[in-house]
């Protein structure tokens, strides 16, 4: 059965799931109740409600369907969802679990049309910033092909942001719940650091690179294949900046008052040296296996784990971005490589996006340099391009 061919047989669950539609367009954002969703690649708008509050997403190259909508209710996430299940002839219970300080639901799920032909996914529920509004999202695929297409699945609802701040994913949190505190002790600029961070961190963040780079694999021969890119990096990025945060903090207090000594004409490339120079030291490790991620969790290079160019380069943007440090990640395929960027003004190599015009100071994270120095052999500077994380 062609992929067109299902799509038209799902109008009766359409229907159900809510209510009549007509054709719209992206992006996934809804700034009355708070919500966006930073879907892979190939995902196209085709259906929604005159009052935009249901939404119908069909992916162009596989047979997987996103269904989004917005529920009025004074019961909780787990009453929406179970309802919205029901509404769809899913016998599955859906579970309750707490992200963004919330209650919310999620239910692995399968349902069959009255022609019997079956689909298997993912439901979630999730309260939205308007109380007494939910957001309901339905991911699925034929059943026969389901369990293939998990990842994906998985990836799409995990990219479900709440408001402005960054957050782990709603699928993570479910899977990977707080265990507990992990002192860490840190040196950087000769100072010993005494920080923490949880205790699932390290698997968890293991798990978004891992659902990522199995969806990245799939755009390596296609049209939008640098978006992709963009977008692995993103989903890494947003899971790892909630949960360093804590650390961000205390390594900006331990180091501050040195570095305004140390460097008082430009205190934050003082800040970016010591985080750079930091970085420069630690293990080098690199996939075994090319079907693996060579990208080390951020939580597991804090307890020493190895790390390649592109760990280290997130690592140090992302700890300036935390002080308002404007920075990105540079990353040039061409060359196997990644660097970090920061608007930090100052001597040396820099790379200007062509698309934002902006002029970011280059930052080798492999070899013990400064800002602004890097190898001739990777100079080209057409050979790289910018992905924003913040």
């Amino acid at each position: 059965m062609t992929t067109k061919l299902i799509y038209k047989k799902l109008s009766a669950l359409f229907i159900a799931f809510f209510a009549s539609l007509c054709l719209f367009a992206e992006p996934v954002i809804d700034e009355t109740f708070g919500y966006s969703l930073d879907i892979p690649e190939g995902y196209e708008l085709s259906a929604t409600t005159n009052d935009n509050l249901s939404l119908a997403f069909n992916h162009k190259n596989l047979p997987v369907t996103l269904a989004v909508k917005i529920y009025e209710s004074t019961e909780d996430a787990f009453s929406v969802l179970q309802t919205a299940l029901e509404k769809i002839g899913s016998k599955d219970q859906a579970g309750s679990f707490e992200w963004n300080n919330k209650l919310c639901a999620i239910s692995k799920t399968s349902f069959e049309l009255a022609d019997g032909q079956e689909f298997g996914g993912w439901a979630l529920c999730a309260p939205t910033k308007l109380e007494g509004y939910f957001l309901t999202l339905l991911c699925y695929a034929p059943k026969s092909i389901s369990e293939k297409c998990n990842y994906f699945i998985m990836s799409t609802l995990n990219s479900l942001q709440i408001g402005d701040e960054k957050t782990t994913g709603i699928v993570t949190e479910f899977a990977y719940p707080k265990q507990g505190k992990q002192d860490i002790q840190l040196v950087i600029d000769g100072k010993k650091i005494k920080t923490s961070i949880d205790k699932s961190d390290a698997e968890a963040s293991e798990f978004v690179v891992n659902i990522e780079f199995a969806v990245l694999t799939m755009y390596a021969n296609h049209p939008q294949k640098m978006e992709a890119w963009k977008r692995y990096y993103r989903l890494i990025y947003r899971d790892s900046y909630a949960r360093l945060s804590h650390v961000s903090n205390d390594i900006y207090k331990a180091l501050s008052a040195d570095i305004k000594s140390k460097s008082p004409k430009n205190i934050e490339l003082g800040y970016a040296q010591a985080l750079l120079s930091w970085v420069q030291t630690f293990d080098y490790k690199r996939a075994k296996v090319k079907t693996n991620s060579d990208f080390t969790p951020l939580p597991a290079i804090l307890t020493g784990e190895g790390s390649d160019c592109d760990s280290r380069s997130m690592l140090v943007s992302l700890l300036l971005n935390a002080k308002d440090i404007p920075s990105v990640l540079l990353l040039s395929p061409a060359f196997s490589h990644a660097m970090a960027g920061t608007e930090i003004k100052a001597p040396g190599q820099t790379f200007t996006d062509p698309e934002s015009k902006k002029e970011y100071l280059m930052g080798e994270t492999t070899a013990k340099v400064t800002w602004g120095t890097i190898a001739q052999d990777h100079a080209d500077k057409s050979k790289w391009f910018a992905i924003e994380l913040n």
